[in-house]
Parts: structure tokens; C-alpha cells; sequence
């Protein structure tokens, strides 16, 4: 396991509960051990590595649509943000959240044990990308 900045972390508990975008009857995600990389502008970040997702993430990642939506105006709140926006529509999850002078338009598309999260934030007319990619490798250890 490694060290996770705090801005990976908020992304990928984000990530998590954006997991219950699709497919109403069926597992969304599954509890296990995720590789998951990232990249900023198109570089790697320097964070790669592996994340145990337990049952209890993964409970909330596989809930109702409308539970997804209320813990994610929830999280976005304890961050100090107001979720502007919010829309399922099949495997996609999307989202504007906005943090002070900072807006952030987040894409999730789930497809079976992998996610791929596109985060672009701007921030006085700059916008910077991060990227996360991850895919379900086995069991937690």
C-alpha cells in the first residue's frame, strides 16, 4: 500500500460513491484490491498503487441512485463545496461541484471491475486534469 495525498483521497472516495451510477439490479463494485494510477495534466502523479475497497465502501458505491446523490452532496459539503450538478445516465456518472473559486466538472464510467474518473477543475481561468484509472486485481490481503 502507499501514502495517498489528501486530494487523491477526496477523489477517490468521490469515485467510490459515484460507483452506484449504473445498473440498478447488479453490483456496481465489488469489495477487493483495486490498482488505481493517476495522472495531472496528462503526467503521471505520482500516485500508483493498490486500494482495498471493504464491504462497506463498496455497500455504499452499489446504493440506490438517489443514496449515491445524497452522500455525495453530503461529502461535498464536510469539503466546504455545493454540488451543482448531478446526473446518472448508464454506466456514467457525472457531477459539477463547486469549492470556493474552484469548479469541478467530474466524468465516471463504470464497466465491471474497472473505473476510469476524468476530474478538470478550474480555478481563475486555469484548468488542470486529473485522471484515475483503476481495476479490480483480487482480494484484500
Amino acid at each position: 500500500m502507499i501514502a495517498i495525498r489528501p486530494t487523491t483521497s477526496i477523489a477517490l472516495i468521490c469515485m467510490t460513491l459515484a460507483g452506484a451510477a449504473w445498473l440498478h439490479a447488479e453490483e456496481r463494485m465489488r469489495a477487493g484490491l483495486w490498482a488505481v494510477m493517476s495522472s495531472l495534466n496528462g503526467e503521471p502523479s505520482g500516485t500508483v498503487g493498490n486500494i482495498c475497497y471493504t464491504p462497506a465502501m463498496v455497500a455504499t458505491a452499489n446504493a440506490p441512485a438517489m443514496e449515491v446523490k445524497q452522500a455525495t452532496e453530503k461529502l461535498s459539503a464536510r469539503q466546504g463545496c455545493t454540488l451543482k450538478e448531478f446526473t446518472m445516465d448508464g454506466n456514467k456518472m457525472s457531477m459539477i461541484k463547486a469549492c470556493g473559486a474552484k469548479t469541478s466538472v467530474i466524468v465516471s464510467t463504470y464497466s465491471g471491475d474497472r473505473f476510469e474518473t476524468v476530474d478538470k477543475a478550474t480555478t481563475g481561468g486555469v484548468t488542470r486534469e486529473m485522471r484515475m484509472t483503476g481495476k479490480r486485481v483480487g482480494e484484500c490481503k
